[in-house]
């Protein structure tokens, strides 16, 4: 177990560590990657309005640059010598009239790019060339005086959208404007050298938090763990309380009221243990003492003979109830056993089942009344399913009262059938009612053995219900009767 403890330990460390790792790391990419994008686009915009403004100057001079006009021409030299690039003018006749290089100077540009502006098909743009060291700003010369043409608008693939015409203005020129951008590198190299060292601090951060939550999360489960060591050990009855986490917390509720259910089933195997050894020593303490007492006389007399050989055959009968209860029992709890299913009519089963439990209620003056709101046909094993309804109307018979009732209701719905066994018995206390499916358990010992009960039947009766995936309740208030309430699928759910 410490073993596995230090590896739990050991994965929550790696968890949280590259967790944490992951998102600092991802977050300075972002951080990093905004602030470039921010800094390039604004330092776009700025060119671009130096170019809008440098566009009206060369339109009001009619594109003349040249010596002549000392200051639109120095004016565009020093704007190229401070942006650390070039400057290209473009006529509408594809004429470079400037280059700040002089390389193209008088020579012609025939670009798409340029070819498209020049039509109007697109506005100013910017592209990075040179291995990311320079930005190119083209921006168009437009006159409101132009003459407009007319294009078919577009989408963003090319592709004719079919919405109409569009009216734009031609180009009169094109400001061709390329300007460094390695001072957005270099911050950029001064950003990810100040992000190593914030990586670092970050790093080291992550791994001071991950060996605290190592250390600590672990710490309510090794707990958990000692006080689960206790119950192993056959301590059941004690409770745990470990502090953590909600979800500790509510782990250790979820074990106690695990380790409350199994100290009930520890109690009720003992109890039955010691149930099925009292219930068949008796009948046989009971037959000894009868045939030994034949035994040590002599000349017995034939009625004394006969009234002793009767009450060793009810004790046997006795103890063969109890075997053939416990042997059904057994066989219920198998939970691989094979269910005998055939649609049968519900109604007619318990007409008969209570056609042979009347007579033993007219001994009594019962009143059994069967109430049937439909007729039901439903899926299952017909045996079982018998022996489940015979026990609670038998018993609805046995625990009343001379002179009482009993009231069987059928009723059904589109996925289930219901049967009701109410009676005006001695009713089942409160503080009882959720033992009474236990085996052998009794309410009233010394009524239930004047009886001739076994303590079985509700046991029984509820494991054929659940092999049916039914469910049975109950309600009872002590000197008001108890009502059964048995729900089951007609349609069988193997």
């Amino acid at each position: 177990m410490k073993r596995q403890l230090k590896s739990f330990r050991f994965s929550i460390f790696i968890t949280y560590f590259l967790a944490t790792l992951i998102m600092v790391i991802t977050c300075g990419q972002i951080f990093q990657n905004s602030y470039h994008n921010k800094m390039l686009q604004n330092k776009i915009a700025q060119v671009q309005s130096q170019c809008n403004i440098l566009a009206s100057q060369v339109l009001l001079n009619d594109f003349m640059i040249s010596s002549a006009t000392d200051n639109l021409n120095t004016e565009i030299d020093q704007l190229a010598n401070v942006l650390e690039g070039r400057i290209i003018i473009v006529d509408s006749d594809y004429k470079i009239v400037k280059d700040t290089y002089t390389i193209e100077q008088n020579k012609y540009m025939m670009s798409n790019e340029v070819h498209d502006m020049m039509l109007g098909k697109s506005s100013s743009n910017y592209k990075i060339v040179n291995q990311n060291q320079y930005a190119e700003v083209m921006v168009p010369i437009l006159d409101s005086a132009t003459v407009t043409n007319t294009i078919e608008k577009s989408t963003a693939s090319g592709a004719k959208s079919g919405n109409g015409m569009q009216e734009v203005k031609q180009a009169q020129g094109v400001i061709i404007c390329m300007m460094s951008i390695r001072d957005l590198m270099e911050t950029d190299a001064y950003m990810k050298a100040q992000g190593r060292t914030w990586y670092a601090l970050f790093i080291f951060l992550a791994l001071v938090i991950s060996f605290f939550m190592a250390f600590f999360i672990p710490r309510p489960l090794r707990v958990l763990n000692q006080k689960l060591k206790q119950v192993s050990e056959g301590h059941l009855d004690e409770k745990i309380e470990v502090e953590g986490t909600t979800e500790i917390m509510d782990l250790t509720d979820t074990l106690n009221q695990i380790l409350s259910k199994i100290q009930i089933l520890e109690n009720s195997r003992q109890e039955f243990v010691s149930n099925v050894s009292h219930e068949l020593k008796t009948p046989i303490t009971s037959m000894k003492v009868l045939a030994d007492s034949l035994l040590v006389q002599e000349d017995v007399p034939a009625e004394m003979y006969r009234e002793f050989m009767t009450d060793i055959a009810g004790e046997i009968e006795r103890e063969n109830k109890i075997i053939t209860d416990l042997l059904t029992l057994v066989r219920l709890d198998k939970q691989a056993v094979d269910l005998n299913i055939e649609t049968v009519n519900i109604n007619e089963l318990l007409e008969l089942l209570l056609k042979r439990i009347r007579p033993i209620a007219e001994k009594r003056n019962i009143e059994i009344v069967f109430e049937s709101m439909r007729e039901v046909l439903a899926e299952i094993d017909e045996v079982k399913i018998s022996l489940a309804f015979s026990n609670l109307i038998e018993n609805a018979v046995k625990y009343n009262v001379d002179d009482g009732w009993v009231r069987v209701v059928l009723d059904a719905d589109h996925k289930f059938f219901y049967v009701k066994v109410s009676d005006s018995g001695v009713g089942i206390p409160e503080e009882c009612q959720e033992q009474v499916f236990e085996r052998f358990y009794r309410v009233d010992k010394s009524h239930s053995r004047e009886i001739g009960g076994t303590g079985l039947g509700l046991a029984i009766t509820r494991n054929a219900v659940l092999m049916h995936k039914g469910a049975i309740n109950l309600y009872s208030k002590p000197g008001e009767g108890t009502t059964f309430t048995v729900r089951i699928p007609l349609t069988y759910i193997g």
